[in-house]
C-alpha cells in the first residue's frame, strides 16, 4: 500500500511471527486487488479492459464498490472511485508527477470518464464497463486493510487492540492499562507533534484526511491530492482536514475524502443524519468545526 503499519496488542502470549505472517498476508491480497502500481493487480486489469468487457473481482473487491457507489450517493457525487484519470491528469497516480499544470480541455476531456453509472456491478461478482472508464481505491482500500486486520485479531482472540495504517485506526477492546485508547488527531504542521486533540476510544475506526501531507507547488501554488470528482481540480476551501469516527475504519475512510471535497454545512448535515458518525474540521484558519457528539470522545 506504499505505507507503514503498526499494530499494537494488549496481551502476554503472542506469537508475533504468525500475526506478522497474517497481517502481511492480508495487506498482499489487498494490494493483488486493489492497487494501481501492480500491472497485474484486478484494478489495474480492469482498467485495461475495453467497454463491454467483464471480469470476475473477488469479495473485498466487490465489497468495497458496493460501499464506495453508496457514499457516491449519499456524497452527491463527492467521493467517486472513477476519479482515476483526474488523478493520472494531476500527478497523483502511477504514472508519477507532473511538471506541468493541465489545461482545461484536458480537464473537462478527462471529466468526461468520470462516473459509477459507467460500471455495472453485478451480485454474482462480475464487474463491467458500460463505458470507458477507470478506477482508483486508495481513498477506501486502507480503511479496508484496517478493518480486515482487526477483524483477523479479534477472531484470533486478541479483541484488545490497535491497528494503524498511514494513519487510519481502529481500536479494539482496551490499552495496556485496561483504559480505552488514545488517539492523537496530527496537527496540520506536520513540524509540531503536538495533537491538535486526543480521542479516549474503543471499538471504532479513525480517518483523517487533509490537504497537508500530498500536494506540489507550481508557480509559487500548492496543488493537493484531493481533486473534486465535481470541477475536476484540486480541492480550494477553507478545510485543512477532516478526521471522522465510525464503527469501521473502511466508513470513516470514505467519508473523511468526501467531507474535504464537500461544503462544511452539507458535510455536518451529512454526518448528523448518519447513525454512528462523528467529524472533526480543522480549517485553515486554525478553528475547528465539529459534529454534535464529537466531544463524547475527548476526555
Amino acid at each position: 500500500m506504499g505505507t507503514t503499519y503498526k499494530i499494537t496488542i494488549t496481551s502476554t502470549q503472542i506469537d508475533s511471527a504468525k500475526i506478522h505472517n497474517s497481517v502481511d498476508s492480508i495487506l498482499y491480497s489487498i494490494n493483488q486487488e486493489m492497487s494501481t502500481y501492480i500491472d497485474n493487480s484486478t484494478i489495474s486489469r480492469f482498467n485495461a479492459l475495453d467497454p463491454g468487457s467483464e471480469l470476475l473481482i473477488g469479495e473485498d473487491f466487490h465489497y468495497v464498490l458496493k460501499k464506495s457507489k453508496y457514499y457516491n450517493n449519499i456524497s452527491s457525487g463527492a467521493f467517486d472511485v472513477t476519479i482515476a484519470p483526474l488523478v493520472e491528469l494531476w500527478g497523483f497516480g502511477a504514472s508519477g508527477s507532473i511538471l506541468s499544470l493541465p489545461d482545461s480541455s484536458s480537464v473537462m476531456n478527462a471529466l468526461k470518464f468520470l462516473g459509477l453509472e459507467k460500471l455495472n456491478i453485478s451480485n454474482n461478482r462480475v464487474l463491467s464497463k458500460n463505458k470507458e472508464v477507470t478506477i482508483d481505491l486508495s481513498a477506501i482500500a486502507k480503511g479496508l486493510a484496517v478493518d480486515k486486520i482487526s477483524h483477523f485479531l479479534t477472531k484470533n482472540s486478541f479483541g484488545n487492540h490497535m491497528v494503524e495504517i498511514g494513519g487510519e485506526v481502529r481500536v479494539s477492546g482496551y490499552n495496556k492499562n485496561k483504559n480505552k485508547w488514545k488517539i492523537g488527531i496530527q496537527n496540520p504542521n506536520i513540524q509540531d507533534t503536538t495533537p491538535l486533540t486526543t480521542l479516549l476510544i474503543s471499538n471504532k475506526g479513525i480517518a483523517t484526511s487533509g490537504n497537508y501531507r500530498n500536494y506540489f507547488d507550481i508557480e509559487g501554488k500548492r496543488y493537493s491530492h484531493i481533486i473534486s470528482p465535481v470541477t475536476g481540480y484540486p480541492v480550494e476551501n477553507q478545510i485543512r482536514g477532516v478526521t471522522v469516527i465510525s464503527d469501521n475504519c473502511l466508513d470513516s475512510d470514505a467519508l473523511a475524502t468526501a467531507l474535504l471535497v464537500m461544503d462544511i454545512d452539507d458535510g455536518i448535515k451529512l454526518i448528523e443524519d448518519l447513525k454512528g458518525f462523528e467529524v472533526f474540521y480543522i480549517l485553515e484558519s486554525g478553528e475547528h468545526t465539529l459534529s454534535s457528539g464529537f466531544m463524547n470522545f475527548v476526555p
